[in-house]
């Protein structure tokens, strides 16, 4: 669950730029990231229509707020300060590619919007770092379809916030679990203090209120983002149709362990936000397996086998063909049957599989 989250992180598109700003190997401390995106923002200037948009960029304290939720997402990696998983397949899909060619010339606009395929990879992202907060607060959209801002913001703080604190309690550490013991006792008196307040105007000046909006708003925004939610008016929201239709999926979701959570997700949610896919052949995954290698490979240095697969199904995707982790999986084992020779596989730091060596081409195939 992220744990830290704040009222102006509102828009996705940023997430992207600021892994295109990190560096893989080299550190660059979260002040000095936040001033280059800060900078990078003000060169491209204000989004040129009527109503500025929920969360954009216009002072260094917005930046900052970025960069540390963009840890919690693991677009970066906190500890190191380079970036994290999911920096390192988004740089390298054919959509960063293009993001970069494009920076110079780009419009505000642009940079927030996102694709198809960066949608499917931020809402496998998001519900696996938000788990179960943004899964639960999708479903009651979904059954709601039309709300307010403030029904929503009342719901998931009284009742969806402690709920999801109080699942995560016994995976953290000892710190963070005296603090998050403090966060659930003060979190279940949230509606009895929030009806104390007279008038709506002592609500909204209120510490209480403060806290509410930045945690909930932003994760209904990043919904917006990801085409699941439509705002319809000032503080209105309805939801799309066509997930509305497909509730019962996400619900499903709550009963799958984690680690195959983005499994279930690529396999249900990618056709329904990209259209037109087509089921990828074994020889284009074994082709887009040894790309995915030679994007990831620095000489010296193993490919992760999770993170290969990974990239392969979103370059994949990108194309319009539909595979899963799994799927990949299945096909890098036949390839490294067929060609013992020239591929090695071993074990990494804390038990995962590395790529130490993929020595074939397409034509091999």
């Amino acid at each position: 669950m992220i744990l830290e989250s704040h009222g102006d992180v509102c828009r996705l598109g940023y997430m992207r730029l600021i892994a295109c700003l990190a560096e893989e190997d080299t550190p660059k401390s979260f002040d000095f990231l936040a001033s280059v995106l800060y900078d990078f923002i003000r060169n491209v200037g204000l989004p040129q229509i009527p109503i500025k948009p929920i969360g954009i960029i216009t002072r260094p304290v917005n930046a900052k707020n970025y960069v540390s939720v963009a840890a919690e997402m693991n677009v970066l990696d906190r500890k190191t300060q380079t970036l994290g998983d999911v920096g390192k397949l988004y740089i390298r899909l054919d959509s960063a590619t293009k993001f970069i060619q494009e920076s110079k010339d780009i419009t505000h606009e642009e940079l927030l919007t996102l694709n198809p395929v960066e949608k499917v990879l931020f809402l496998t992202t998001l519900i696996s770092a938000d788990f179960p907060f943004l899964l639960k607060t999708m479903l009651w959209v979904l059954e709601h379809e039309k709300f307010m801002r403030m029904e929503a913001m009342s719901y998931m703080m009284e009742e969806l916030y402690p709920s999801a604190l109080r699942s995560i309690i016994t995976k953290v550490d000892a710190k963070k679990k005296s603090l998050i013991e403090k966060e659930i006792a003060e979190a279940e008196k949230f509606r009895m203090k929030r009806l104390s307040l007279e008038g709506k105007s002592e609500w909204i000046k209120s510490s209480q209120y403060a806290k509410y909006r930045h945690i909930a708003p932003p994760r209904l925004e990043w919904l917006v983002d990801l085409g699941i939610l439509k705002r319809a008016g000032r503080g209105k929201y309805s939801t799309d149709e066509s997930f509305i239709k497909h509730k019962e999926i996400f619900e499903g979701y709550l009963k799958v362990p984690l680690k195959r959570i983005e499994e279930a997700i690529i396999k249900d949610v990618a056709p329904l936000i990209i259209p037109g896919l087509t089921k990828a052949s074994r020889l284009e995954i074994a082709s887009t397996i040894i790309e995915a290698y030679r994007r990831f490979v620095r000489e010296g240095n193993a490919v992760n086998l999770s993170m290969l697969e990974r990239l392969c199904v979103f370059l994949l995707l990108e194309r319009r063909m539909f595979s899963t982790p799994s799927m990949v999986h299945d096909v890098f084992n036949s390839l490294a049957i067929k060609f013992p020779d020239k591929m090695f596989v071993q074990r990494g730091r804390g038990g995962s599989v590395e790529v130490a060596m993929m020595d074939i081409s397409s034509s091999d195939i």
